[in-house]
């Protein structure tokens, strides 16, 4: 019995020895697997600039007092916060909206993930009711891509001229 003793004590010892030997083979696979989940620069400026069409396209229909179509660019947590009619009252009660174009030389963006870009840009708001009145403010905001398409937090709509 004893050499049988030796002979499985050695083998069960080789086995071991082998797992040890590969497992830095097996982490180095699985850190190529997770470096290959993230997207590589040429994805993240496409990502970056699909973001920034989709933020230019809310501050137009905000710009232009679609209210309606511009709740349906919310995120899905912002529309169960508020809903259609409480949105747009208090978007048509808010004095300020954007005006003119977004300047491009103000406008950044930070890719955070495949589904979330953050935006830094300068807007320029104009009053409802007097257009000589207007101010410039920096605007920070989050884009995540819900349901394939980039949405936005409707509550830091309403909050923007004043946060």
């Amino acid at each position: 019995m004893r050499p049988a003793r030796r002979s499985a004590l050695g083998r069960a010892i080789l086995v071991a020895g082998l797992v040890f030997a590969m497992l830095p083979a097996i982490s180095g696979w699985e850190r190529s697997a997770r470096a290959q989940d993230q997207p590589n620069l040429f994805e993240r400026r496409i990502i970056e600039k699909d973001a920034i069409r989709a933020f230019q396209q809310i501050i137009t229909l905000w710009r232009e007092e679609l209210y309606f179509e511009l709740y349906d660019e919310g995120w899905a947590d912002s529309r169960a916060r508020i809903t259609l009619e409480e949105f747009a009252q208090r978007m048509v009660e808010l004095p300020w909206v954007p005006r003119g174009e977004l300047d491009a030389k103000f406008l950044e963006s930070h890719f955070r993930h495949r589904t979330m870009v953050y935006l830094n840009v300068r807007m320029r708001f104009r009053h409802k009711f007097d257009p000589t009145k207007t101010y410039t403010k920096n605007y920070s905001t989050l884009l995540m891509k819900e349901d394939g398409r980039w949405r936005i937090d409707l509550i830091q709509i309403i909050r923007a001229p004043y946060s």
